[in-house]
């Protein structure tokens, strides 16, 4: 899709030249894209859930190899522009004004094209048009870096941020190799549910997203856990530094490093510094994330459990309760899943930590109304660290379900009308409904492992599923 040049999936960014990324202007039909990023979707979820089945009737591939392959691939995908997203268009924007000496947490994309610049002009594109940069210090920083690089070049400056995303995806597989231990199943998993996982190279390598960076130094945070507190705290405050929400992983990692607290007060030292200096040179950034933390997008359930629950209920008073309500639903779910997820072994403090991380993460994503797919890259990590669970298969579905209703990615009409029809219907009626179920099902396994652990505790037989 990436050769075939600017269609529904692909932005433009200006002319090719002879070094990558390459393609040509062919103007592909919309429907012909539509359907090719389904099919892309669609087989790389039955791929995934195919794999890990394979691993339970005893496939047993060299992990490095699929570490290789995964590379491989990321390799592959850099000699094509970025797809699915305009978000890059953004980013290349943001990180023009830091580079001139404009400031990206004021000063937005219109306002850039307003002056005239030539990245403003091509980043003219919803949703973000009229937004500053929401983005942490550490993000505006690789924007500005690829922004010396590409100078007035869309493309080349693009280029510059998925090679680092690239990188980033590779090296958080290689660490999440690391991090399975002697297990070669369990080393396999973890190279499956990433490094070869299609529908995360769709989100963070072909639409190279800021996530993919905030991951991985959550990855170099638990990496580090066994050896360096220091460490710890630099690689969560640098992923806060990304993005403010990723901060709430800081919970987990105390309650792990609970019984070691010299450990603990130089994490925490390091964390709390860094993060004072970095904010501290752009506080608007906290308030530009804030003030889109409550939108709610397409393809989330939110809208409709607002439309048919709240409203009837509450009347007009259901907006202000939405934050309200948001916020109860997420601690809720990461309660049940605390106590609903499968134990890890004893002394495993890296497991003992990714599991309550599990648990806020996975309230978050399923209980938040700002959330897209390319979020879910946080905890495709986590279920790589720990044992194989029937949440495996909750966060598959949720990525999926998220990651069709931006399907083709470009915030643009579809051509013919029925077509438009279609997409529009897919992400504010029906993944929508699908999400909605797939939260009733999460509280359902939530509540009958719980009934059936205490069954197991009080000795009477667990009742059937």
């Amino acid at each position: 899709m990436g050769l075939l040049g600017p269609s529904a999936v692909e932005p433009s960014f200006g002319p090719a030249g002879y070094l990558p990324p390459w393609f040509w202007n062919v103007r592909p039909p919309d429907l012909l894209i539509w359907v090719l990023v389904a099919v892309v979707l669609l087989v790389g979820t039955a791929t995934v859930i195919a794999g890990l089945a394979a691993t339970r009737r005893g496939w047993s591939p060299r992990p490095r190899r699929l570490l290789a392959a995964g590379t491989l691939a990321v390799l592959g995908l850099m000699c094509v522009p970025a797809l699915g997203t305009t978000d890059p268009l953004n980013y290349a924007a943001y990180g023009r004004m830091a580079a001139l000496g404009l400031d990206p947490y004021r000063v937005t994309p219109f306002g850039l094209a307003r002056h005239g610049d030539p990245i403003g002009q091509l980043s003219i594109a919803e949703p973000w048009l009229h937004n500053p940069s929401v983005y942490g210090p550490l993000v505006t920083a690789t924007e500005w870096a690829a922004s010396l690089v590409g100078g007035t070049s869309m493309l080349l400056t693009v280029w510059v941020l998925s090679l680092l995303n690239g990188a980033a995806f590779v090296a958080t597989g290689a660490l999440l190799l690391r991090l399975a231990g002697p297990d070669p199943q369990r080393q396999v998993c973890s190279q499956l549910l990433w490094t070869l996982n299609p529908v995360l190279l769709w989100n963070l390598v072909v639409g190279p997203h800021v996530d993919v960076i905030g991951a991985f130094c959550v990855v170099v945070a638990f990496w580090a856990l066994r050896r360096s507190g220091l460490t710890v705290g630099l690689a969560l405050a640098a992923a806060t530094a990304v993005k403010l929400t990723l901060g709430i992983f800081a919970l987990p990692f105390a309650w792990g490093m609970r019984h070691d607290r010299r450990r603990l007060v130089a994490a925490a030292s390091a964390g709390v510094l860094l993060l004072a200096l970095g904010y501290g040179v752009v506080p608007r950034a906290i308030r530009n994330a804030a003030a889109v933390s409550n939108q709610p997008v397409v393809g989330s359930p939110w809208p409709l459990l607002q439309r048919r629950l709240l409203t009837p209920v509450f009347g007009s008073a259901a907006v202000h309760l939405v934050p309200v309500v948001e916020i109860l639903m997420v601690l809720g779910i990461a309660a049940l899943l605390l106590v609903a997820l499968p134990p890890v072994e004893d002394g495993a403090i890296v497991q003992a930590t990714a599991r309550p991380a599990l648990a806020l993460a996975a309230g978050y994503l399923l209980g938040t109304a700002y959330v897209r797919p390319w979020y879910d890259a946080v905890a495709w990590i986590l279920v790589a660290m720990l044992p194989r669970s029937w949440f495996d298969l909750v966060l598959i579905a949720h990525t999926t379900c998220m990651t069709l209703p931006f399907d083709p990615g470009l915030p643009y009409p579809m051509h013919p009308d029925w077509l438009n029809y279609v997409v529009l219907q897919t992400g504010y009626r029906a993944m929508p409904y699908l999400q909605a179920l797939l939260l009733m099902a999460v509280v359902a396994i939530c509540l009958r492992r719980i009934r059936n652990r205490r069954a197991e505790t009080s000795g009477a037989p667990p009742r059937p599923a």
